[in-house]
C-alpha cells in the first residue's frame, strides 16, 4: 500500500512540476486524462448552473428536458459502442505469431546494444524513463564538450569564421535548454512510460541532426578534429533518441487505447443508467411530481454528468493527436515549418 501511495505522490509531484513550467503541455500531454476531463466538467457545470441561476433556463416544460435526456442517452450509447469497438480492433491487429515476436525482440536487443555503445554503458536500464535519461545525459556531455571547444578549446584558439561559431553556439544553447529541462523532469522519482515519451516530444531532433551534420560537412576543413568528432557523437545520440521515442510511441498508443476503453466503460455505463432512470421518472401519468427546486438541482447535475463520456474521449484524443503530430516526421525529414 505504501509503495502504491508513493507512486501516486511522485506522479502528482511530476505533474505539478510540468503544470507550473508548461501548463499547455500538461493539458495536452502529461496531465492525467481524468483531471483534464474534470476541468472540462467544471466548465460545463459552471455554464449550466449559471444559466439556471440567472433564470435563462427555467426548467418548467417537460418536453425539452426529455429531448435533451434522449439526445444524451442515444449519443453516449453510440459513442461508447464505436470507441470501444475501434479500440479493440486496433489492439487486435497487434496479435503476433511467435516468430514475429522473436524478430522484434532481436531488433530491440540489437538497439539496446547500439545505445550501450553510444553511451559507453555495458548495461542499459530497462525502465523507459531511466533509458531516456541515460541518452540525454550522454547528449549533455557531448554539448559540454562542444561548449568547452567554443570557449577554451581548439575552436577558440583557431581562426574559425564568426558565422560558424554563432551557428555552433545556437545549436549548443538551444538544444542544451531542452536537454536541461528533460533531465530535470526525468530525474524526479517516476518510472512511467508516459514521461519518457513526453519528454522527447518538445523538440525537433531531425532539425538538430540536420544542423549538426551541415556544420560537420560544410565546415569540416575549418573546424578542428575535436569539434567534428563531438558533432558526430552528438548526431549519433540524437538518432538514438529519435528511435527511442518511436518505439515508446507504439507502446504508448496501445496502452492509451486500452485505458480509454476501460475508463469510458467505467464512467459511461453509470452515467447511462442514471440518465435512463431519470427519463423513466417522466413516465408517470401525472407528469413530474417532484418540487421545482429539486428539479433545478437534479437536471443540471445529470446533464453535466452526461457530458463526461465525450469530455473523456476529447481528453484522450487531444493527447493521442498531439503525440501523432509531433512524431509524424521521420529522420532525415522534418515537418517543422521553416526547417
Amino acid at each position: 500500500m505504501s509503495t502504491r501511495w508513493d507512486d501516486v505522490r511522485f506522479e502528482f509531484a511530476v505533474e505539478w512540476y510540468v503544470l507550473k513550467r508548461r501548463p499547455g503541455e500538461w493539458f495536452l500531454l502529461s496531465g492525467s486524462r481524468l483531471a483534464v476531463t474534470g476541468v472540462g466538467l467544471l466548465v460545463v457545470s459552471a455554464t449550466i448552473w449559471t444559466a439556471v441561476a440567472a433564470g435563462l433556463v427555467p426548467l418548467e416544460e417537460e418536453t425539452p428536458i426529455l429531448f435533451l435526456l434522449f439526445a444524451l442517452i442515444s449519443g453516449n450509447f453510440t459513442l461508447i459502442t464505436i470507441v470501444v469497438s475501434i479500440s479493440q480492433f486496433v489492439l487486435a491487429r497487434h496479435l503476433e505469431s511467435p516468430g514475429e515476436i522473436r524478430g522484434k525482440m532481436d531488433e530491440m536487443v540489437g538497439y539496446r546494444r547500439e545505445v550501450g555503445a553510444t553511451t559507453g554503458r555495458r548495461v542499459v536500464p530497462v525502465s523507459p524513463s531511466e533509458f531516456v535519461l541515460l541518452l540525454f545525459r550522454t547528449i549533455a556531455r557531448r554539448l559540454d564538450a562542444l561548449s568547452a571547444e567554443l570557449t577554451t578549446g581548439s575552436v577558440a584558439g583557431e581562426e574559425v569564421d564568426d558565422a560558424v561559431v554563432a551557428e555552433l553556439e545556437a545549436l549548443v544553447t538551444g538544444l542544451g535548454e531542452h536537454v536541461e529541462y528533460v533531465i530535470a523532469l526525468l530525474t524526479r522519482p517516476t518510472t512511467g512510460l508516459n514521461y519518457a515519451l513526453f519528454a522527447t516530444l518538445n523538440a525537433s531532433y531531425e532539425q538538430d541532426i540536420y544542423d549538426a551534420w551541415r556544420l560537420r560537412t560544410e565546415h569540416a576543413e575549418s573546424l578542428p578534429a575535436e569539434t567534428t568528432d563531438a558533432l558526430d557523437e552528438l548526431v549519433e545520440c540524437l538518432e538514438q533518441i529519435d528511435v527511442a521515442r518511436r518505439v515508446f510511441k507504439t507502446v504508448f498508443i496501445q496502452s492509451e487505447l486500452a485505458s480509454l476503453s476501460r475508463t469510458l466503460l467505467a464512467i459511461g455505463v453509470p452515467v447511462q443508467i442514471v440518465s435512463v432512470v431519470l427519463m423513466l421518472l417522466f413516465t408517470d401519468s401525472s407528469g413530474w411530481t417532484t418540487a421545482p427546486a429539486t428539479l433545478r438541482l437534479i437536471i443540471p447535475t445529470i446533464v453535466t454528468a452526461g457530458f463526461a463520456p465525450i469530455l473523456l474521449l476529447t481528453a484522450y484524443i487531444l493527447r493521442l493527436a498531439t503525440v501523432a503530430r509531433r512524431t509524424a516526421s521521420m529522420y532525415p525529414f522534418t515537418n517543422q515549418v521553416g526547417a
